[in-house]
C-alpha cells in the first residue's frame, strides 16, 4: 500500500476506498441520543503505521471552536476528535491520541482503566488538519513501533473514538462512556470497540537514541560559589526494548533545562506543599509506580496525596536542582505481570539556604547533600479481570549506612461491578536508622458511581514514624477517615444540564484518638447548557494546636482549639470561549480572625497563535495577633507560530514567600523526535529590596535517531 499523505485533506483515491464508520451515539448532553453532526472515520495501515482520517461535517463550520495549537494543549476546550487504543485488549489502560482543527497535538499514557493519566508521555506521531465549507477534517500517523502490544496471529486491539463539538457541549463516541463515569468518562477504557483486520502483528522491540547537546551560562547567587557558570555537557537518552513489551530507559547527564519553573502557591497551613512532576525522565511510564493514595491527574497541585514514591524526592532538595549523573528504568509487562525497575545516581552538592543577620554578624547555614542512588523495584500482577495485586520496594543510599531509607510496600486495586465500584488499599512500612517502631501507614479506599450518585469513603493510617524520604506524607501520626457524596441529577430546565450537589467530610484523630482536623462541607454547583458553572460551598472546620504556630511573618496561632467556618461563590466561565476562567470568593472566620481569599484564573485565547493566561490569589486575614495580606500572581504568554514552533513565557510573584520569578522557552520540533530550546530563567528575591537569586541561559538541541 502507498501510504496517504498526512496533510488533512481526505481528497487521496485511497482514502476514498476505504469503508467509513460513523459516529452516531452522545455522551453528553444525552446519553444515547442521535448526534448532531455526522463523523465519519476511516482506518488504513500497513507494515509501519496505522493511519487514521477524520472527517467532521459541520452545519455551521464558522462557529467551530478552535484557539489552540501548540503540542499537548487542553484540547477539551476545542472542537477536537480523540482516539483511544488499548493495544493489550484487556480495558486496563491504553494511548489516547487527539488532535483540533488547527493540527495541535495531544497524547496521553491511560492507566488503572482511564481513572488516571499521564498527560506527559510523548509519542512521536504525525497529524495534520485543514478546514473547508463543510467542516474540518484530520490525519493521523501513529507508528507500530511507538506503541506497545502483544504478539499475535489475529490482533484485536481495543478502540473508542470520539469528537466535542464544543459550541454545543456535545461529546459523540464510536462507544459512549456512561455518564455515571463522570466528567473524566471520556478517558475510560473499561468499555471499548474492538478493532480487528490487522492480521498478524508481530510486536516490535524499540531501540531508540536521543543524543543532545546542552550549552549555557548560569549563576546561582545563594550557592557557595556564586560566581557564573559556563556548561558544554553533552548527553544522551536510551531507549531498547529488552522484549515487545519489556522497555530500558538510560539517561546520561540527564537534564530537564527545558521543564517550566514550579507554580507559586500561598501556604497557610502547617503542613508542606505538593508540587507536580514535570521531568519527562520520571513522567513517561510513572503509573507502574505510583504507590498510595491515587493521583488521577499528574501536573495538578490539588489535594496533597500521601504517596510511598514520590519522584521530586530525587534531583531536588532543599528547593534547589541536584545533578542527576546517570538514571536507568524498566518498564512494562510480563505476562500477566506489570514491572517497574528505577535506578537514579544525583552528584553532591552545596549550597546557601539562609542568611541570619544581626548586630554583631552575618551566618550563612549551608546545606551539603552528599551524592545518592535511589533504587525503585514495583512489580503489579493482574487478577479478577481488571483487578491487580502489587509490591514495591523503594531505597535511599547515600552511601553511608547510617543515613539509608528504606521502604516496602504492598498495594490491592479492585475494579468491579463492571468498573462502578473500585476497591483500593495499601500497607507500607519505613525503615530508619533512628527509629524501630511505628512505621507503618495503610490505606483502605472505595468509590462507588451510579447515573446520579457518586460516593467515595476512605480510611488512612499512619503511624508517628512512618517516614518514606522518597515519598510524600502530609501529615503523620494520624487517623483519618474521609467521606464524600456527590448527587448529579439532570436538569428538566432548558437552559440548565445538570446540577451537582452533596457533602464532603474529613475526620482525623492522632494515634491516641484525639480530634485533631474535622471538615464539614456542603456545596452545590449549577452546570449550564452553555458549559458554565455556578456554585456555592459552606465550610466548617476544626483545628487542635498542639504548639504555637507561625503563619505569617512575625505573626504566630497560639496552641488551642480552633473552630471556624466560611463561605465561598464560585463562577466558571466555559472553556469553549474565547475569554474563559473562574473565580472563588470566600469569606468567614479563620481561626481567632477572619479571612477574605480571592482566587481567579483567566485564559484570554486571542486566536489559536497567542494565549494570555493570568492566576491571581489574594489572601486578607485579620487576627488578634496582627493582621497580613499576601499576593499571588502569575502571567504567562504562550504564542504558537505553528503545532511544532512555540514559544511561551511565565513571570510570577509571591509575596509571602517573597520572591518573583520568569522563564522564557523557545520550542522548535523541527523533525519527529527532535527538539531544539532556548530557556531563559531569573529569580529575584524580594525580602530585602530585590536582589538576584538565580539566573541562567541555555540552549539544548536533541536529535531523535532509530538505528534499525
Amino acid at each position: 500500500m502507498h501510504p496517504p499523505q498526512i496533510d488533512g485533506k481526505l481528497d487521496e483515491k485511497i482514502w476514498q476506498a476505504a469503508v467509513p464508520l460513523e459516529l452516531v451515539l452522545q455522551r453528553e448532553p444525552i446519553e444515547g441520543g442521535p448526534a448532531s453532526e455526522r463523523t465519519e472515520v476511516r482506518v488504513l495501515y500497513d507494515d509501519e503505521q496505522l493511519y487514521f482520517a477524520f472527517r467532521c461535517h459541520d452545519s455551521e463550520p464558522e462557529r467551530i471552536v478552535a484557539n489552540r495549537m501548540r503540542r499537548d494543549a487542553e484540547l477539551r476546550e476545542n472542537d477536537h476528535i480523540l482516539l483511544i487504543l488499548d493495544t493489550y485488549n484487556d480495558g486496563r489502560g491504553g494511548f489516547l491520541f487527539s488532535t483540533n482543527p488547527l493540527g495541535a497535538r495531544r497524547d496521553v499514557l491511560l492507566t488503572d482503566e482511564g481513572r488516571s493519566r499521564n498527560e506527559a508521555w510523548d509519542c512521536v506521531w504525525t497529524s495534520r488538519s485543514s478546514r473547508d465549507a463543510n467542516g474540518w477534517s484530520a490525519e493521523l500517523a501513529i507508528p507500530f513501533n511507538q506503541l506497545r502490544y502483544p504478539t499475535s496471529d489475529d490482533a484485536h486491539w481495543g478502540i473508542n473514538i470520539g469528537r466535542t463539538i464544543r459550541r454545543k457541549n456535545e461529546e459523540v463516541f464510536l462507544v459512549p462512556p456512561p455518564q455515571s463515569y463522570g466528567l473524566s468518562g471520556q478517558y475510560r477504557t473499561s468499555k471499548l470497540a474492538t478493532l480487528t483486520g490487522l492480521g498478524a502483528l508481530r510486536a516490535r522491540t524499540p531501540f531508540e537514541i536521543t543524543p543532545y547537546l546542552l550549552t549555557g551560562g548560569r549563576r546561582d547567587f545563594q550557592a557557595i560559589d556564586s560566581t557564573a557558570h559556563f556548561d558544554l555537557d553533552p548527553g544522551f537518552d536510551l531507549k531498547y526494548g529488552l522484549t515487545p513489551s519489556l522497555v530500558l530507559d538510560l539517561s546520561y547527564k540527564t537534564d530537564f533545562a527545558q521543564v517550566e519553573n514550579d507554580q507559586e502557591q500561598v501556604n497557610l497551613t502547617r503542613f508542606s506543599l505538593f508540587f507536580p512532576e514535570k521531568r519527562d525522565f520520571f513522567l513517561e511510564g510513572a503509573g507502574i509506580f505510583d504507590f498510595g493514595e491515587r493521583l488521577e491527574r499528574r501536573g495538578s497541585t490539588s489535594r496533597p496525596p500521601t504517596l510511598l514514591f514520590y519522584s521530586r524526592r530525587i534531583g531536588i532538595q532543599e528547593g534547589a536542582n541536584v545533578p542527576v549523573i546517570t538514571g536507568s528504568k524498566i518498564t512494562g509487562r510480563i505476562g500477566a505481570y506489570e514491572l517497574g525497575v528505577l535506578n537514579v545516581l544525583t552528584d553532591r552538592k552545596t549550597f546557601v539556604d539562609e542568611e541570619e543577620v544581626d548586630l554583631f554578624q552575618t551566618t550563612e547555614d549551608t546545606v551539603r547533600i552528599e551524592r545518592s542512588r535511589y533504587s525503585v523495584l514495583r512489580l503489579r500482577r493482574d487478577v479478577l479481570g481488571k483487578s491487580n495485586v502489587g509490591f514495591i520496594a523503594i531505597d535511599r543510599n547515600p552511601g553511608e549506612e547510617a543515613g539509608y531509607n528504606r521502604s516496602l510496600g504492598a498495594d490491592l486495586n479492585l475494579s468491579l461491578l463492571q468498573a462502578t465500584l473500585n476497591l483500593r488499599s495499601f500497607l507500607a512500612h519505613s525503615w530508619n536508622p533512628d527509629t524501630s517502631a511505628k512505621q507503618y501507614a495503610g490505606q483502605v479506599a472505595l468509590e462507588h458511581r451510579t447515573n446520579q450518585i457518586e460516593s467515595q469513603l476512605s480510611y488512612l493510617d499512619v503511624q508517628e514514624n512512618f517516614n518514606p524520604e522518597v515519598g510524600f506524607v502530609p501529615r503523620d501520626d494520624i487517623r483519618q477517615l474521609r467521606a464524600r457524596v456527590r448527587y448529579r441529577p439532570r436538569s428538566q430546565i432548558a437552559w440548565i444540564r445538570r446540577f451537582s450537589m452533596g457533602p464532603r467530610s474529613t475526620f482525623l484523630v492522632d494515634q491516641d484518638n484525639i480530634l485533631q482536623t474535622r471538615n464539614l462541607e456542603f456545596s452545590a454547583f449549577v452546570n449550564l447548557e452553555a458549559g458554565d458553572w455556578l456554585g456555592v460551598r459552606y465550610r466548617n472546620r476544626f483545628e487542635l494546636l498542639d504548639e504555637t504556630f507561625e503563619i505569617h511573618e512575625d505573626i504566630e496561632i497560639p496552641a488551642g482549639e480552633y473552630d471556624f467556618g466560611s463561605y465561598s461563590a464560585t463562577a466558571i466561565a466555559s472553556s469553549g470561549r474565547r475569554l474563559s476562567g473562574r473565580a472563588t470568593y470566600e469569606l468567614g472566620d479563620f481561626f481567632s480572625g477572619s479571612r477574605h481569599r480571592l482566587s481567579a484564573r483567566s485564559a484570554w485565547k486571542y486566536s489559536g497563535n497567542l494565549t494570555l493566561e493570568t492566576d491571581y490569589e489574594l489572601n486578607r486575614v485579620t487576627l488578634p495577633q496582627g493582621n497580613f495580606t499576601t499576593n499571588r500572581l502569575g502571567e504567562r504568554f504562550i504564542y504558537s507560530f505553528t503545532p511544532d514552533f512555540f514559544v511561551r513565557g511565565f513571570v510570577q510573584w509571591n509575596s509571602k514567600s517573597e520572591v518573583v520569578g520568569g522563564n522564557f522557552l523557545l520550542n522548535y520540533h523541527y523533525l519527529p523526535g527532535s527538539d531544539f530550546f532556548l530557556v531563559y530563567n531569573h529569580i529575584w528575591d524580594t525580602e530585602d529590596g530585590l536582589q538576584q537569586a538565580q539566573r541562567s541561559v541555555q540552549f539544548k538541541f536533541t536529535y531523535f535517531w532509530q538505528p534499525l
